[in-house]
């Protein structure tokens, strides 16, 4: 599948890179989110139920602020389903603004107060017990960037869109230089193919020390002037997938191309390279979550 985003006149603070990252839980306000959220929401009930309209609005409240952080799941299993069954935990306060009711029922539109930082904190110990529970406090990111006009570069941005995803749901991400320089020691090396079993090699040897590893890499496949009018497109793909060290088995995969349009060819490789990186990040998060859910 291909995305194709324009971007016209759009500045976009955002730095990518791949690098080595090592994986441990952590808390202490890392991540960027405000201590508490005031949400305008509506809630619905039969006629006559003031109260369980509000408690609608509470629970969409809270589902609102908790979907920035993680990915919404109605699997019951779900660390996203388990927390919304104590959505009440996280309000700290309500009010009904209006109520209006019709044929279908009653409407109210509230205005409710969530308290963000203890809803990530408690996100994040449930990550945290995940990972301890799965013997797993370690997972290295083992990313490239390829065919870019600096691979080097790219690699350093692309670590920063995995530490900034990572850090919302929970995680800790701690530079490992050796590691590092091992990824960009092959940088510039070999296909696809050959760079994957390269760094899986080393991890199986232990030249590289993991138990859980993300392998794979993000690439500018063409850069080229938009024939259907102004500015560049650049075409991104990454390929990515989550690695059972121990196992020695391939867990799950990652895989999407991208065009973008952008005004000049720097902007366009920019902002082709950072979508690929943003998608993975969230993608390669989740389903490790998921993975410690299961096994």
């Amino acid at each position: 599948m291909t995305g194709y985003y324009p971007y016209r006149n759009m500045v976009i603070n955002l730095l990518i890179v791949l690098a080595t990252v090592t994986v441990a839980l952590w808390w202490a306000g890392g991540a960027e989110a405000s201590p508490v959220d005031v949400v305008k929401i509506s809630g619905t009930a039969p006629a006559g139920q003031s109260q369980q309209a509000l408690e609608h609005a509470k629970k969409r409240a809270v589902f609102k602020v908790f979907s920035h952080d993680t990915r919404a799941e109605k699997d019951s299993a779900s660390i996203f389903a388990k927390m919304m069954d104590r959505y009440n935990d996280y309000v700290m306060d309500s009010q009904v603004l209006s109520e209006n009711t019709s044929n279908d029922g009653l409407l109210v539109i509230a205005q409710v107060t969530v308290n963000h930082a203890k809803l990530l904190q408690d996100f994040q110990q449930y990550v945290e017990h995940k990972q301890l529970t799965n013997d797993a406090m370690t997972a290295s990111i083992l990313l490239r960037a390829v065919n870019t006009s600096d691979n080097l570069g790219y690699a350093d941005s692309l670590h920063e869109a995995f530490n900034h995803r990572f850090s919302n749901s929970g995680f800790q991400t701690e530079l490992e230089d050796n590691d590092i320089n091992i990824v960009r020691s092959l940088s510039d090396q070999g296909d696809y193919d050959g760079y994957m079993g390269t760094v899986k090699g080393m991890i199986d040897n232990n030249t590289i020390m993991a138990n859980f590893a993300i392998v794979g890499e993000a690439s500018i496949d063409s850069l080229e002037a938009n024939t259907a009018g102004a500015g560049y497109v650049a075409k991104s793909s990454v390929r990515i997938q989550a690695y059972d060290c121990m196992k020695k088995t391939v867990l799950g995969s990652f895989s999407e191309d991208y065009e973008i349009v952008a005004n000049t060819a720097q902007a366009a490789e920019r902002l082709a390279i950072a979508k690929a990186g943003l998608d993975a990040a969230e993608a390669v998060a989740n389903n490790t979550l998921d993975y410690w859910r299961r096994v």
